[in-house]
């Protein structure tokens, strides 16, 4: 072979190689991809027009087949609609909540507690384990249902009286799916659903996130009305300021 055609040859192989690691180098995301961001789109590679170097001219091989890189698909904002929570009957609520930002929607027992978006079920407490007398904070809510909406958020609703059939951990839900029916089950002394909104932080272990890290009562006023307020950026904006507390700071 020629050196000057050896030189071609090999520059070839080279551009080849560089483009195969580059399209292997992408790893995928685990959190999900927040409505209205751009998470998981990738910055495109510069061009040699971009960088003003000049391309060095080089001819394929007459043995080589040309090499097709699939493209990724780009990600896009999860388009989602919300509903109120509670169905069957009147209920009404406070834009307060003791200690910690939550809301206790006042309702009668036997209510059903539906999804306020679809998405995924995150956790289920299907037995009430609470004791007035060791009153701990994990066990308060009795019965329970926690998802993690389509939109990255995680909402949660206890005191059930009964979690709805097929409503495990990994189940997928729908908006308006029920998940149980309201109760007074844990630390309750009438019929509710405590209902609570914060971002997924440890997705299934921090109870004390779980049950409400900002107040739910504007969502709830725009939804009651068919409204579709989204507590997105309210959540991203608390999480950014506070991070994910690693223990109950308030009512232990």
């Amino acid at each position: 072979m020629l050196p000057s055609i050896r030189k071609v040859v090999l520059a070839g192989l080279s551009v080849a190689v560089a483009a195969s690691a580059a399209a292997c180098s992408g790893q995928p995301k685990e959190e999900p991809v927040w409505a209205g961001s751009v998470q998981g789109l990738e910055t495109p590679a510069a061009t040699p027009a971009a960088t003003g170097e000049t391309p060095e001219a080089t001819a394929p091989s007459p043995s080589a087949k040309p090499r097709v890189t699939p493209s990724k698909p780009a990600a896009t904002a999860v388009k989602v609609g919300y509903t109120f929570p509670v169905t069957g009957g009147k209920s009404s609520y406070a834009h307060t909540h003791h200690d910690y930002p939550a809301t206790d929607l006042m309702t009668a027992c036997g209510n059903s507690f539906v999804a306020v978006t679809s998405g995924v079920v995150l956790t289920t407490r299907k037995k009430d384990t609470w004791s007035p007398k060791v009153n701990a904070g994990e066990t308060r809510g009795g019965l329970s249902v926690a998802i993690l909406g389509d939109d990255g958020v995680r909402y949660y609703g206890s005191h059930l009286k009964a979690v709805a059939a097929g409503i495990d951990p990994g189940a997928r839900v729908k908006k308006g799916q029920k998940l149980g029916t309201t109760g007074d089950t844990g630390d309750a002394s009438a019929c509710h659903l405590h209902f609570g909104i914060s971002p997924p932080c440890y997705k299934t272990t921090d109870w004390w996130n779980q049950r409400g890290t900002l107040y739910p009562w504007p969502y709830l006023d725009s939804w009651r009305k068919g409204g579709q307020k989204s507590p997105v950026a309210a959540v991203k904006a608390w999480q950014q300021k506070n991070g994910c507390p690693k223990k109950p700071t308030v009512d232990k």
